[in-house]
């Protein structure tokens, strides 16, 4: 009963905002105010919505998954600030002319209101673009008192709880209109609910005990097989002359110092029974999966003989990845198994039990470093410890330069790695022997016995690039989606378009930046080509554990590019307005239009799943739903933040962070249409493929209707945008 209350509140409530907006139009902002986003029904829905949700929490025990609660709880508080500013706030208007004090204000009810201070302007000023006659800012000098108090464009003035800022000047410079504002709960509540949610999108990314995890795994395990050239050209590995060299490198390992060959070949050799696995030699596997642990956690070179431990694993075959020890819900699938074996009831025979046991907890002892304890130091008292790469504490007698190398180095030697760079790479490594080296000195093994023990045991006016990218890009999506095997030569011609573009859109972007003098986010020409090259980046990024993506990524790319170039005297350079000169402003349009690109990428999944549903390849429809649903945790918490973020911006331009301008509320609906399908395990719908990817297809249209929509139709402070 409470489900389906709290279903038909939130269909309600956007239904009654996406008409508010359409009214809005026809009758005024005026009339919205009243009669919609200021009536009592308005906050009751609201209010009806929380209190419901509050229920449902306790109910389902959502105290127990902290994460996900302290994300829900950050909702009832920002809503509890709206409403307390709603309730309690006071906003109006003052007028000033030089020399002239002035003790009240005008509210939003035209009623004079006083204030407890005077206010005097004793100047105004128009501040200009260098050389030019454009306007970079309007300054009003107030004074309270002896005091003086500065209100521009993106900087408010403060004066006893009340908050001015400025709106309008008169014609002759005599005098300002500015913008009252006092609201210190309201304000207060609101934003620590968007620190609250910050926090719980971060929890919620970094817990355990939610979906993310397992949606990770499943989705790159098909994502790898939907471009792949054969089974090894998507796996991620560290280059072979890297790997061998790491494998040189000293460690403390059962309690004696030896090469890093020499744990890769026991790791390796414990898991699948061979010191290689498909062709990649110890140290190639050791050191790729160190680099690179997603996509080999789902590898199968874990072997498990037991028909008992398969079953118990789900698996039906004698290979099994370290992702099938998890389940979906990020237990360990045979933790009941082991239980019951340690108090005498277990029917499961205990040597291939403890065997499979074992394996799991090695990859976690990897995990947590204890097979790269590589840093030696040598105390005053001639002990040696020897300490893993990473952030752990070390002892205070260990020197800053030395504590820095221990703490860095592996994240340079990755970063390094990650990026190609291999000669950086060995010389990391060589840094890290020599550390060895002056640290303990002649107690290393020697390069002789090292090599023994190794023995024993990898442009803006032409239109024409624009068509040619997006006729080239849907040729490449479509051989993609329709080949059943792609050759090397399309994947090679993938990286190279994908490249190519990413060249051109940055350099578009690089050259807007550098002649407009601000970051190139603040028309709809500049939002899109920065869709374009988030896209683009988004497919180099993922193109070894999404290699779908070098087919999607540009064609979505060449379409905002075609946007881009239909949007007029918007691709001219011009200087900013005042009002968007905050730094606030970039970041608020970075991680909403990144949001956009993830929508984007999920409603060509949805396309390409509707394929695969037709064709009746299940296997892969499950890996793009996965895929799908993994994305759309990124793209609704970017949204979050950006929503969150414009909302501070507005609050320090124009007093008040929160207006319900078209704009505003189609973001807002945006991001409830969105956070539906997060709910999965409450709403069935979403459990089907088909219903599900068909939602996601539909609900692109609110983002349309957002930025598009908005623009052409709806009008609002946003149409500047």
């Amino acid at each position: 009963m409470i489900k389906k209350l709290i279903i038909a509140l939130y269909i309600l409530i956007v239904v009654c905002i996406g008409f508010a907006t359409v009214i809005e139009k026809y009758h005024g902002t005026a009339f919205v105010s009243e009669h919609v986003y200021g009536a009592w029904w308005f906050s009751a829905l609201w209010a009806v919505l929380t209190i419901a949700a509050c229920a449902f929490m306790v109910r389902e025990q959502l105290y127990k998954r902290a994460a996900v609660m302290l994300l829900h709880i950050s909702f009832v508080v920002i809503l509890a600030g709206a409403l307390t500013t709603h309730l309690l706030a006071q906003r109006g208007t003052i007028r000033l002319r030089k020399n002239i004090s002035e003790t009240s204000f005008i509210d939003k009810d035209n009623k004079v209101e006083p204030l407890p201070f005077s206010l005097t302007l004793k100047e105004f000023r128009i501040v200009n673009y260098p050389g030019t006659d454009a306007p970079l800012d309007y300054q009003s000098v107030i004074l309270n008192g002896d005091e003086e108090v500065l209100v521009s464009m993106n900087n408010i003035g403060y004066v006893e709880g009340y908050r001015l800022f400025q709106s309008s000047y008169d014609s002759d410079g005599e005098g300002v209109t500015l913008g009252v504002s006092y609201d210190p709960y309201g304000i207060a509540i609101t934003y620590s609910g968007y620190l609250l949610l910050l926090l719980g999108i971060i929890a919620t990314l970094l817990s355990r005990k939610t979906q993310m995890r397992a949606l990770y795994r499943k989705a790159i395990t098909v994502a790898l097989l939907l471009v792949s050239i054969n089974a090894n050209a998507s796996l991620q590995t560290v280059n072979k002359d890297v790997a061998h060299r790491m494998g040189t490198i000293n460690v403390l390992y059962n309690n004696r110092i030896c090469p890093l060959n020499t744990v890769a070949t026991d790791f390796v050799t414990k898991l699948s029974g061979n010191a290689s696995w498909e062709g990649y030699s110890a140290d190639e596997i050791f050191t790729s999966w160190m680099i690179y642990y997603s996509p080999w956690e789902q590898q199968k070179l874990i072997r498990i003989k037991s028909r008992e431990i398969q079953q118990l694993l789900g698996i039906d075959s004698q290979w099994a990845s370290y992702g099938d020890f998890i389940n979906e819900y990020q237990e360990y699938k045979l933790k009941d198994a082991i239980e019951a074996l340690r108090i005498g009831k277990g029917s499961v025979d205990k040597k291939a039990l403890m065997d499979a046991d074992e394996k799991y907890h090695m990859v976690e002892m990897f995990y947590q470093g204890q097979f790269i304890r590589m840093f030696p130091f040598m105390s005053h008292s001639g002990l040696v410890d020897w300490y893993k790469p990473g952030g752990q504490a070390l002892p205070k007698d260990i020197p800053v330069k030395e504590q820095f190398f221990i703490k860095q180095s592996m994240d340079f030697l990755t970063e390094s790695i990650v990026t190609g760079q291999h000669e950086r790479s060995l010389e990391i490594i060589a840094k890290i022997k020599l550390f060895q080296r002056d640290m303990i000195g002649n107690l290393l093994p020697g390069e002789s016995m090292t090599s023994t023990e190794i023995f024993y045991n990898t442009l803006r006016s032409h239109k024409w690039p624009v068509f040619l990218a997006l006729t080239i890009s849907l040729l490449l999506c479509i051989l993609m989606l329709f080949k059943k095997e792609h050759s090397f030569i399309l994947y090679a011609l993938m990286i190279s378009f994908n490249s190519l573009l990413f060249i051109y859109v940055t350099l578009q972007l690089g050259l807007r930046w550098w002649l407009s003098g601000h970051l190139p986010v603040s028309n709809g020409h500049e939002t899109m080509l920065f869709m374009a090259w988030v896209m683009i980046l988004l497919s180099f990024l993922f193109r070894r554990k999404f290699p779908i993506t070098l087919g999607f990524g540009p064609l979505v790319a060449s379409f905002c590019l075609l946007v881009s170039i239909l949007a007029g005297s918007n691709s001219q350079l011009t200087p900013l307005m005042p009002v968007l000169q905050s730094p606030l402003l970039s970041v608020h349009v970075i991680t909403v239009m990144c949001a956009y690109a993830f929508f984007a990428l999920q409603l060509l999944l949805g396309i390409h799943a509707f394929i695969l549903i037709r064709q009746k390849q299940w296997y892969r429809v499950e890996q793009v739903t996965a895929l799908s649903q993994l994305l759309i945790y990124p793209a609704v918490f970017l949204l979050a933040i950006g929503i969150f973020l414009g909302a501070v911006w507005a609050n320090v331009s124009w007093g008040n962070y929160w207006s319900w301008d078209p704009k505003e509320s189609w973001a807002l609906i945006t991001f409830m249409v969105y956070a539906v399908p997060l709910h999965k395990a409450s709403v069935r719908f979403f459990r089907v493929p088909l219903y599900y990817h068909i939602y996601m297809v539909v609900a692109f249209l609110a983002v349309l209707i957002t930025y598009f929509g908005v623009y052409f139709l709806l009008g609002g402070m946003h149409s500047y945008a």
